[in-house]
Order: structure tokens, then C-alpha cells, then sequence
């Protein structure tokens, strides 16, 4: 009863087990990007753009690859996102900016347990190791680029009056 149970569970087992040498063997794993999609849509992008009917569609005199085509349509287009799209092809994306800035462009104000819990954890910290910590930010912001950082004496007060 044993050996046939043995066998039924080998015959179970779906496919071909691999031997040494075995072609199906993928030893490069799966690839980490798409770059065969991508060649194949860069393809297709030079190919000659074509009418419904077959036609090679041309402009200025020569005929048209796809890629080309779309572009034009995008420059033309009513739509904003499109129109924004092939701006950004041509020229390069719009850096995105992110400033945090407070109420009328003043500091931000952190409110809620986390400010009450950073506020007593600050308060805790004596003058000395509160002047490391500014140190420290205004050098960071030095090596960043960030602005002129405050001066030293502002802190000095500030510290003083805490």
C-alpha cells in the first residue's frame, strides 16, 4: 500500500523536474525593470504613423513615426493635461517645491499630544545640550545651503528666557 501511495505522489508532481544543464533554467532570475517592454514601445514610437486607411501621414514634407505624431497631437490638444505633458517632454518636469511655513509665513506651530510630548522632552534638556542641538542644525542647514541661519546671540536669549 505504501509503494503505491509513493507513486501516485510522484505521478501528482506537475511537469518535468530540471537536470544539470536544463535550457528552462532561468539562472538570471526575473528581470528587475521592463526594459524588453521598453524597447519594444521604442519600436513601435519610430515606426511611420499611418491613416485609418493606410496612408503614411506626413507633415512638412515628411512622413511622420509615431512618437512624433502623438507629440504633435499633444501640442494641439484642448487638453491642459496633455498640453502640460508634452511641455515637460520638450523641456524638462517643473521642479515641485514643498515649503512648510506657519500662519502668514511664520514658524509652524506643532499642536496636538506630539508638540505637548516634544515641548516637555525639550524642556528637560539642559542650556548646554540645547545649544549642541542648534549647533548642530545650523550647520546643517550651512552644508545644505539652507539661508542664512539665525545668529548665535538670538538663541543665547531665547535660551536665557526659557
Amino acid at each position: 500500500m505504501t509503494d503505491e501511495s509513493s507513486k501516485t505522489a510522484q505521478n501528482s508532481i506537475p511537469g518535468k523536474p530540471f537536470k544539470k544543464g536544463d535550457p528552462r533554467i532561468n539562472r538570471r532570475g526575473r528581470p528587475t525593470t521592463f526594459g524588453g517592454l521598453r524597447e519594444l514601445a521604442q519600436q513601435i514610437a519610430h515606426e511611420k504613423a499611418k491613416k485609418k486607411d493606410g496612408t503614411v501621414i506626413t507633415a512638412d514634407g515628411h512622413a511622420l513615426t509615431i512618437a512624433e505624431a502623438i507629440l504633435r497631437q499633444w501640442a494641439v490638444s484642448q487638453n491642459p493635461k496633455l498640453q502640460q505633458l508634452f511641455i515637460e517632454v520638450s523641456y524638462g518636469k517643473v521642479p515641485n517645491v514643498t515649503q512648510l511655513v506657519g500662519a502668514a509665513g511664520g514658524p509652524v506651530q506643532i499642536v496636538g499630544s506630539m508638540g505637548v510630548e516634544l515641548a516637555a522632552t525639550l524642556s528637560r534638556l539642559s542650556d548646554e545640550a540645547l545649544a549642541e542641538i542648534i549647533a548642530a542644525a545650523e550647520s546643517a542647514e550651512r552644508s545644505a545651503g539652507v539661508g542664512a541661519a539665525p545668529s548665535a546671540e538670538l538663541h543665547d536669549r531665547e535660551l536665557s528666557e526659557v
